[in-house]
């Protein structure tokens, strides 16, 4: 399939609309690719870089595929996080100080207690790393690998994450700082859950990297985040799709009576599909 640069172009802006369709598409298919796109870079430039890089037949078979309605998706819909069928929790806390104390030994230990009740308990790994420090989310994600990292703890008004110093204070991570971490150490991840404060518009700018985030769209309470979370990881251990575990989480917070089931906000990739997405395989 010999198709000249200009018909190359003309073909991406046909099968990819969106800056998002094309980062995901860049993202799904040609990683060296993607890693040299940044945030704020034109389209022009992006769609250069493409054609610069990656196999121009590969390029035209999968812009066909897309444009005709075939099956082009990206593969993080259909596959699971492993040949073992089996995915890795990271649960990063912090709480710094200074911050309203949290009960994060509660949560953890509500969501391992659903997940030891779960079908499929085996195929879940937890690991938890407390009292996070920046630098901790970097090298526990070089560590871990995991196909979800949860952090629990504070959020802001401003889009930032309140980890902690080496004196137990507060170190921020901002949301282009957090995004750019995960861009580059993605590769296992499937999913962000920030169980954190005004933690949504953090989530929406992950899904550039990740099949789907969760964040919250308000501030959320101490037991509202622990019951959403058990619940989430539950339904995750008996095989549900990321939107049916999404959704039982919310669930569980009416049946618990608990007013604040429309805190939590699931965001999805371009080219996602949460309702198709599992992270364990059903047996």
């Amino acid at each position: 399939m010999n198709l000249t640069r200009p018909q190359l172009r003309a073909l991406v802006g046909e099968a990819l609309r969106s800056d998002a369709d094309l980062d995901a598409f860049c993202s799904d298919h040609f990683p060296d690719v993607y890693r040299r796109l940044s945030d704020g870079m034109q389209r022009v430039r992006k769609v250069t870089l493409l054609l610069d890089h990656a196999d121009p037949e590969r390029v035209a078979e999968l812009l066909l595929k897309l444009r005709s309605g075939g099956d082009a998706a990206p593969a993080l819909e259909r596959t699971l996080p492993s040949a073992g069928g089996g995915v890795k929790v990271l649960f990063m806390a912090a709480n710094p100080r200074s911050t309203t104390q949290l009960g994060l030994g509660r949560e953890i230990r509500h969501i391992e207690e659903k997940i030891r009740a779960a079908k499929h308990r085996d195929a879940v790994t937890f690991v938890s790393r407390w009292a996070a420090r920046p630098d901790d989310l970097q090298q526990a994600l070089l560590e871990e690998q995991p196909h979800v990292l949860h952090f629990s703890g504070h959020g802001t008004h401003d889009e930032r994450l309140a980890l902690e110093d080496s004196e137990g204070g507060i170190a921020f991570v901002d949301k282009g700082a957090l995004s750019d971490l995960i861009g580059i150490l993605r590769d296992n991840l499937q999913m962000v859950v920030l169980n954190a404060c005004y933690s949504e518009p953090l989530a929406e700018a992950l899904t550039q990297h990740v099949a789907c985030a969760v964040g919250m769209h308000q501030p959320i309470g101490d037991l509202a985040a622990t019951e959403f979370a058990a619940s989430f990881y539950r339904a995750l251990g008996f095989g549900r799709t990321v939107d049916e575990a999404f959704r039982l989480g919310c669930s569980a917070l009416r049946l618990h009576q608990i007013p604040e089931h429309e805190i939590p906000r699931l965001k999805v990739k371009a080219g996602v599909d949460a309702a198709a997405l599992r992270l364990v395989e059903q047996a």
